[in-house]
This record gives structure tokens, C-alpha cells and sequence, in this order.
């Protein structure tokens, strides 16, 4: 099994699948992160953040490609849809995760329509499961109550939520002190309400976007 998580900037696919990343790697299942955009040179250090907070998880390997930051609408959508493409053909992951469609960031907009492309069911790299996820300052912030983030689908990250709030941690120019949703006890706060409407103490939600069944 192989997992691909696509992520617009440093730091989106710790809050959105950071206890889902370590939960998967210390099953055995591998990995993969795709950084869609470059950092910023007032934040010329989240290269090397990145690469510390999935040491942490586990994941098995992080690609930066490189698209400008907060500018992905410059970017000719095809460019941006072969560029998923890419790794997908190189990776060939049975699951994706990628931002949610409703999300308030433009380049989560773009990620989200771009990866519905390249997941294809047409593609030659056959993607079994897709799902959206939850990125805290992000989605919750969208004011439109069509493009609200309802999750269906719920990971159990108790043993994991520790390693997740690590890794956040080493962002430093991302991470907050509470209330910031990018807190510490932010994030606990999270996976204990999306845990609790699971049943759960602490969980991950996600949206299923589609599931093919042979």
C-alpha cells in the first residue's frame, strides 16, 4: 500500500494528515508527500522544517516542486495538473489525499481541482481511494455554507496526535501560541471534536471523494 498526501505549502499536510501519516508508517504502509509550491525568502528555512517534521512521522520520502507561493493562479492549470501527474506515475499510490475544495486559500482551491484531474479514473496510475482533508486556519474559515468542510470519514490518531503537535512544531515560522488554530492545544482541541463525533478520543477527518471497488 502507498499513500500520496498533496500539499500546497509546508505545513498543510501536518495539519490536515500529520497523525494519519505517523499512524500509517508505523503499519508498514509508505508514505509519500508532494509540496506543491517553494518557500517564500522571508521563510527560506521551511525546506528543511518540512524535512524534520516528517522525520518525525516517518514518511518515507517529501517532493518539492517548486510553483510560487500564495501565486498558483499564475500558473497554467495544465502545468500544475502534470506536475501531480508526475508523481503519481512515479509513486503509484492506491490512496490521495489532497486540500478540500471549499477551502479559503486560493492555492488550496487550485491543489484541490488540480489533483481531481490527475486522480482520473482514466489515468494510467490507477488511484483506488481519494479523500479531502481538514486544514485548521484554512478551511473553518470559509464563510460560504455550500463549501462547508462535513467529513465522513474519521482516523483514530490517539497514538499518534503527540508526533503530529511535534511535527507541527517544527515549522517555525508557521507554528502559534492558542487560540491560533496552528497551537498546540488547538490542534488537540481539533482531534478531540472530530474525535468525539466519531466516538473516538482523538481522530483525523476526511472526505471521501471517491472509492473504486473491483
Amino acid at each position: 500500500m502507498k499513500v500520496l498526501i498533496i500539499s500546497s505549502h509546508p505545513d498543510d499536510e501536518i495539519l490536515g494528515c500529520g497523525g494519519t501519516i505517523r499512524k500509517f508508517a508505523s503499519q508498514g504502509i509508505s508514505v509519500y508527500v508532494l509540496v506543491l509550491t517553494s518557500q517564500t525568502e522571508s521563510k527560506k528555512d521551511l525546506k528543511e522544517d518540512c524535512l524534520r517534521a516528517h522525520k518525525i512521522l516517518g514518511t518515507r520520502e517529501v517532493f518539492f516542486e517548486g510553483f510560487p507561493n500564495q501565486l498558483l493562479d499564475t500558473v497554467p492549470i495544465l502545468k500544475i495538473n502534470e506536475a501531480i501527474e508526475k508523481y503519481l506515475t512515479k509513486i503509484s499510490p492506491g490512496i490521495v489525499f489532497t486540500h478540500h475544495y471549499g477551502d479559503i486559500n486560493r492555492d488550496h482551491k487550485i491543489a484541490f481541482e488540480s489533483s481531481s484531474v490527475a486522480v482520473r479514473p482514466l489515468f494510467p496510475a490507477k488511484v483506488k481511494k481519494l479523500y479531502s482533508y481538514f486544514v485548521a486556519s484554512s478551511t473553518e474559515w470559509n464563510a460560504c455554507p455550500e463549501n462547508a468542510f462535513i467529513p465522513n470519514t474519521f482516523i483514530d490518531i490517539e497514538k499518534s496526535l503527540d508526533y503530529k503537535i511535534r511535527a507541527m512544531k517544527c515549522y517555525k515560522t508557521e507554528y502559534r501560541d492558542y487560540p491560533h488554530p496552528r497551537s498546540a492545544k488547538s490542534i488537540k482541541l481539533y482531534a478531540n471534536y472530530w474525535g468525539i463525533i466519531a466516538g473516538l478520543k482523538f481522530a483525523e477527518p476526511f472526505l471521501m471523494l471517491r472509492e473504486i471497488i473491483k
